[in-house]
């Protein structure tokens, strides 16, 4: 018997391409954009997605996104993953004093040298100091987002100073980061210094009390340390208040109360630094027969 064949040809229809995207499962609904392109057994989605409504995180803070946290329709999926694993990191300003904070009065001023660094936010927008805009900060050309400005001091120091500056920054261009206005404030103290040391006779000018071997700030009412190689003599002398005590390493007993050995105060008048504006000293004096060994005094004052 013929083995008889038969054969079939089915016409295959042609779809609207909007149609097989929507079996495919490719929405074109409002928040995203893209293509879909098939390929035998493969599918790829390419574009950009943003969130169609406002969501609120009701989680515990995930990543740098808090708890409560709204996270605004139109976002894109860059924007959401930037704010779960990025912390914008806001411009900084520092102010380094080329002196020390606390400066003996007289002493010559010396300079503030600022760095600003923009980090995420926009360009700096106003720099000026002490609280006034017409005092304009002159910042460098920026470098790798840093910028560096110097203001100059003029003159000596003859009282407590605050040095003030502002510098306000745009917000980002993303918008994570607002306008920052960013302050760097700079105080000096102004003192008076303290004088100690060992001397073949007592001194009677300001030159010879400044010209003693230990010196330091005085702050008021504390301790304070100095050393000595062989003497009979020890002079301290202090621009206000009371030794009380006076001790060292190898002598427990306080010399203060000791009147063999002990005299004082007495006045002298002290310059500042520079020659300044002399100040009233009090002058305690220490003074044995023999020759006593180095040692470490330490003078407590009240």
């Amino acid at each position: 018997m013929d083995k008889k064949y038969i054969s079939s040809v089915v016409k295959r229809e042609a779809r609207p391409r909007s149609k097989r995207l929507r079996e495919l499962g490719a929405s074109g609904s409002s928040g995203s954009s893209g293509s879909v392109i098939s390929g035998g057994d493969t599918i790829v989605a390419s574009g950009s997605a943003a969130l169609e409504t406002d969501v609120t995180s009701n989680a515990d803070k995930t990543g740098h996104i808090d708890k409560g946290q709204k996270l605004p329709k139109g976002m894109t999926f860059t924007q959401f993953v930037k704010a779960l694993l990025f912390k914008p990191v806001p411009a900084t300003l520092d102010g380094r004093l080329s002196t020390a904070n606390d400066v003996e009065y007289g002493s010559t001023k010396g300079s503030i040298t600022y760095t600003a660094i923009r980090n995420g936010n926009g360009a700096m927008t106003k720099a000026y100091y002490d609280n006034d805009e017409k005092n304009k900060l002159e910042f460098s050309a920026e470098n790798n987002g840093v910028q560096t400005a110097v203001r100059n001091l003029t003159g000596n120091y003859t009282q407590n100073e605050t040095y003030k500056a502002t510098v306000v920054y745009a917000e980002s261009e993303d918008k994570s980061i607002p306008e920052t206005t960013l302050n760097n404030t700079i105080s000096v103290n102004v003192r008076r210094k303290w004088f100690a040391g060992v001397v073949d006779s007592v001194p009677a000018t300001s030159a010879q009390v400044r010209s003693l071997g230990s010196s330091g700030m005085y702050t008021g009412a504390s301790s304070y340390k100095f050393s000595a190689g062989r003497w009979k003599t020890i002079v301290i002398c202090i621009p206000e208040g009371t030794v009380s005590e006076l001790t060292l390493t190898a002598y427990p007993g306080n010399f203060i109360e000791d009147a063999g050995v002990c005299s004082g105060p007495t006045p002298i008048s002290v310059e500042g630094a520079n020659g300044s504006t002399a100040k009233g000293y009090r002058m305690w004096v220490i003074q044995t027969d023999g020759t006593n060994d180095a040692d470490t005094f330490t003078f407590k004052t009240s």
